[in-house]
């Protein structure tokens, strides 16, 4: 199935622009297309942000469910009346041609599917045009699933983001470069709040621990202790073959290679979630998609940030910046080795909260097996 056709042009400030990247979306779900509206001036899904790019376009989408395909055109189809619209990742991907290629692809099916489907559209990448993919997180249901994609990936040259979507709020990327450039000194500790699953949700807030944990020097996790629960309900659930449920967080522990150690709280703050406390010698800066951007010296004062950028959709943010990766410029954030040792954080995170645990555990995990049935 199949319905309009694609304009080959996108518009920037009103001017048609001609050679951007064409993006398709496998997957309308909330995330895709369900979240916010074409009205909201910084919507919190897939389409909404590319509606509000002129650097990239959207050029196609593709579900199984009529009622998702139906939902999307209600909502989106004046904003995008020249999609294209299939009922299948193959079709979507068989409709690519020479002239019109699919740059980008995001992939936003539930998360047990990802792999299946990223086999699928990576396999095809040399012949469809793609260099790069949008994955929703979690990733992968196990690190043999992300060991397995990210080689094949490679084996393809396409660079593989990750949706940790709360890292590309504007007010926090310039939270970074400020903490980057010494505005509370010489960075010690990174204090992160959210619970919930490890893998579907808390990964939002473990990722923006990692943000400001290197944001003045490189380095990498070293390794990871944490504990965890299940929800009474949760453990009556049973799970497919070979899946085990995903747990919830209480805490976790992150020892990076430059000294910094970051800690995770697996409940709200007093700023709420999705935000982090960053401790410098010379004082702190709390940063969160939700969380108003202060700073504070040593002793407690406020310190003065400058102006702060507009307020944006991050996913038009990150396509964005995948664009801009594509003409040349930086790799995007939470590309490739970044969203691995995000990913990697979980998993081991769960292997030490297992068997009543709370055991230090180095990385990279040994056990590459466990597969959690995690946003499934």
């Amino acid at each position: 199935m199949t319905t309009n056709t694609l304009s080959k042009t996108a518009h920037l400030n009103g001017a048609p622009v001609a050679s951007v990247p064409n993006v398709a979306l496998i997957g309308l779900g909330a995330i895709a297309s369900g979240y916010g509206s074409p009205d909201d001036a910084a919507p919190y899904c897939h389409v909404g942000g590319l509606l509000h790019s002129g650097r990239v376009r959207l050029h196609s989408v593709a579900d199984m469910s009529v009622a998702a395909r139906e939902a999307f055109t209600s909502k989106w189809g004046e904003g995008v009346p020249r999609v294209q619209i299939f009922d299948s990742s193959t079709a979507l991907l068989e409709s690519a041609t020479a002239d019109e290629p699919l740059d980008i692809i995001g992939v936003c099916v539930r998360g047990p599917y990802h792999f299946d489907v990223m086999r699928e559209v990576l396999e095809a990448a040399p012949r469809v045009g793609t260099r790069a993919i949008f994955l929703e997180k979690p990733p992968t249901s196990s690190l043999a699933e992300m060991d397995e994609l990210a080689a094949l990936a490679n084996e393809k040259g396409v660079n593989l983001t990750v949706s940790y979507s709360r890292h590309w709020a504007p007010h926090v990327l310039r939270l970074e470069e400020l903490v980057r450039d010494g505005l509370i000194g010489e960075v010690h500790s990174v204090v992160g709040y959210c619970g919930q699953l490890v893998l579907s949700y808390a990964s939002h807030t473990t990722d923006l621990i990692r943000q400001f944990a290197l944001a003045q020097s490189p380095g990498h996790a070293v390794a990871v202790s944490a504990r965890t629960h299940f929800q009474s309900s949760e453990t009556e659930i049973a799970m497919p073959a070979g899946f085990e449920a995903e747990p919830h967080l209480d805490h976790l522990f992150i020892e990076f290679s430059n000294g910094v150690l970051g800690t995770q709280i697996g409940a709200d703050g007093e700023g709420g979630s999705f935000y982090v406390d960053v401790f410098g010698t010379k004082g702190r800066v709390r940063a969160g998609i939700y969380a108003a951007p202060q700073a504070w010296d040593a002793k407690g004062n406020p310190l003065e940030l400058g102006e702060m950028p507009p307020n944006a959709s991050v996913f038009q943010v990150v396509y964005e910046q995948i664009a801009g990766f594509l003409d040349g410029g930086p790799m995007a954030d939470c590309t490739d080795a970044d969203w691995h040792e995000v990913n990697e954080i979980g998993f081991v995170a769960i292997e030490s909260a297992s068997n009543g645990g709370f055991k230090r555990i180095e990385l990279p995990n040994i056990n590459r097996a466990r597969k959690i049935w995690a946003n499934g």
